[in-house]
């Protein structure tokens, strides 16, 4: 029973992440050179949620496929001539060979299993370390906006409806484009696709095509923001020097 379901989690481990593959070679190959920020977005989702659910179903098939039991080994038990005479022989070396052999398929499910803990509580201790950002901070308004002031100086960011900046690092002009950039993350919920990419990165640490993948979700959102303050009126050049 244990060996069927270790078969069924390695195969709808690898069935995802042959689709994540693909899409991402796809998104190299049609998108990456593209304009069209909106629709690179959509793209990303809908890839990581079909790459989760359409191995559900047929899963089972997979499987029987991909299968890691042992075939039936010899008994070594001999019969020689008449039915009731059976001589039986000890396999000592075969019997030695299979107290040293390794579960190999049980061992990489503990290896992927290390990993995906170890990444798990780093994704956590990310989570807690924006709940002690925002412990730190002292809400304010600015603009209209409420947002929280860093205690300490740290690059301007946003976690779903949380703005943080340290407003004493900016000039009133570069604070009114950080916070309408940020306001854009806020409005349309870009932290959804960064957790998505870090759960990610969790379960699947081991494939590099989805690091990557986080990666070029990541730099598709701040081209989605930098749009969108743009769309607004600001000055391309003017908020370009304030970028750098």
């Amino acid at each position: 029973m244990l060996v069927k379901e270790m078969e069924t989690v390695i195969a709808y481990g690898i069935k995802v992440n042959i689709a994540l593959i693909i899409f991402y070679l796809l998104y190299i190959a049609l998108l990456k050179k593209d304009t069209f920020f909106v629709f690179r977005r959509y793209f990303f989702l809908a890839a990581i949620v079909f790459s989760f659910a359409y191995p559900f179903v047929a899963v089972s098939a997979w499987g029987n496929i991909v299968s890691f039991e042992k075939p039936a080994e010899l008994t070594g038990e001999v019969t020689v001539g008449e039915p009731s005479a059976t001589l039986v022989y000890a396999n000592e070396p075969v019997n030695q060979e299979r107290a040293l052999q390794v579960d190999w398929p049980q061992m990489l499910l503990y290896a992927m299993a290390t990993g995906v803990f170890f990444f798990a509580i780093r994704f956590l201790w990310q989570l807690a370390s924006i709940l002690r950002i925002r412990r730190k901070s002292v809400p304010m308004n600015i603009g209209g906006s409420r947002v929280f002031d860093l205690h300490d100086e740290i690059t301007p960011f946003s976690f779903f409806r949380w703005i943080f900046v340290h407003a004493q690092s900016h000039s009133e002009a570069e604070l009114d484009q950080i916070l309408l950039h940020e306001q854009i993350h806020a409005r349309q919920w870009h932290s959804i696709d960064v957790v998505l990419s870090e759960l990610l990165c969790v379960f699947f640490w081991w494939n590099p095509f989805v690091w990557l993948m986080k990666k070029e979700i990541a730099i598709n959102l701040e081209f989605l923001a930098d749009n969108g303050v743009l769309r607004e009126g600001v000055n391309s050049r003017e908020y370009q020097y304030h970028l750098l």
